[in-house]
């Protein structure tokens, strides 16, 4: 059942913002976020994994890309899915946010606008999330994607290869239910220890969040692209993520590109009833518009990551539906969060959501 949780009045001149309340495909609790900034879309914003959708209107920016998208006329809509730390956090895959989360929240949209169909700008875990739920024909009325620095193919550092190779998230899990940046946690222990090995890493501030993220993510922005506020603030953007989603970006991290949770594992292999359980490398469903958009800097997701992914797309559909920019000086998630992103990264998204396929 559709319900509003609430109509705000204007602020920051946004319109008044509504919250709505849904059900994943498997019962899970989710929220859509929507500002109806003009006849534009709607665009679907999805976050990545141990954040939530404030990541997109950070009030510490002179304009973030929420009232920068209003400004430009669109239908705004923000998606907190299972793994948003607004929501009670759970052990899951982002097998179930493609199977469950991605699509229910399409077909929302739809219900609440009328709209024939969508379209998505997807960052990290949530691109990874949403391409798979693509590849898997679930989201049939999404017309076009922006996928921010990852979308199937994963190309990740060196340090961050080496501890998906060791396995860290599961030696991990024989204690934890979840990785957080800040120190709320019921195992002090292991806190103080997370807080000396992470102030190890070379950092550029004494930050101990930024540290832990760091270590948790590899290195998410460029300092020199963030203010001193956001910076000082960035507890309040990250939170809890839980293994199993850590586990899983490992598996993806070994192997080099989207695969189901615990792939090859024998549970999996009677599951699916064949040699190995399926990826998701399949072109046929990705016949529309994408643009993949990587930072020159990125140091979670290398940009070979979406030059894989493009050039695998291209060579199997041909050049027509996709296109791909390299934002210069950039990191990973400052394209969204950086000081200056409205002048010099918004509008390359915006312009990627106009972005038409070139006639055959």
């Amino acid at each position: 059942m559709l319900r509003v949780v609430s109509r705000d009045g204007s602020r920051d001149g946004l319109p008044g913002v509504e919250k709505y309340d849904f059900l994943a495909g498997d019962g899970i609790p989710l929220r859509l976020t929507r500002y109806a900034g003009g006849t534009k879309g709607p665009v679907l914003l999805v976050h990545g994994a141990g954040v939530w959708s404030g990541m997109f209107m950070l009030p510490t920016l002179r304009e973030n890309f929420v009232q920068y998208l209003v400004r430009h006329g669109y239908d705004t809509w923000l998606l907190d899915w299972r793994a948003s730390v607004q929501l009670p956090m759970r052990q899951s895959s982002l097998d179930d946010a493609a199977d469950h989360d991605m699509p229910a929240a399409v077909r929302r949209i739809r219900e609440i606008t009328g709209a024939e169909s969508v379209q998505a700008v997807v960052h990290c875990a949530g691109a990874v999330a949403f391409f798979m739920s693509l590849a898997a024909g679930h989201l049939p009325d999404v017309r076009s994607v922006v996928a921010s620095q990852v979308a199937l193919h994963h190309d990740v550092p060196k340090a961050t290869r080496f501890k998906a190779l060791l396995r860290v998230p599961e030696l991990l899990d024989l204690g934890l239910d979840s990785l957080t940046s800040d120190d709320a946690s019921s195992t002090p222990l292991f806190q103080a220890a997370f807080s000396r090995v992470s102030s190890l890493l070379r950092m550029e501030c004494d930050s101990p969040v930024c540290h832990r993220l760091s270590f948790m993510y590899g290195r998410l922005y460029r300092h020199s692209r963030l203010n001193r506020e956001t910076h000082s603030r960035l507890e309040e953007q990250f939170g809890r993520c839980n293994l199993m989603t850590f586990r899983h970006l490992g598996q993806m991290a070994r192997v080099g590109h989207a695969v189901r949770y615990d792939h090859g594992r024998a549970g999996n292999l009677q599951r699916y009833g064949q040699v190995r359980p399926p990826d998701y490398l399949d072109p046929a469903p990705f016949k529309r518009p994408i643009t993949f958009i990587s930072g020159e800097k990125n140091q979670t997701y290398l940009p070979t990551s979406t030059e894989r992914t493009f050039s695998w797309l291209r060579e199997a559909n041909g050049a027509r539906y996709y296109q791909r920019h390299i934002l210069p000086g950039c990191g990973h998630i400052d394209t969204f969060m950086g000081s200056t992103a409205s002048e010099d990264t918004y509008p390359v998204l915006r312009e990627a959501l106009e972005f038409q396929p070139r006639a055959p």
